[in-house]
């Protein structure tokens, strides 16, 4: 749970990395799903 404290105060202090995390998550979800239906992947 002390990570988890951690994490929350470095995100308070940085909320730019939120957005990053949070951009950079959907951006591979549509790459994800973009492969899937596309069948890049084989």
């Amino acid at each position: 749970m002390n990570d988890l404290k951690a994490l929350g105060k470095l995100f308070v202090k940085n909320p730019i990395m939120i957005i990053t995390t949070l951009g950079a998550a959907a951006i591979g979800a549509v790459f994800g799903v973009l492969a899937y239906y596309n069948g890049w992947l084989g």
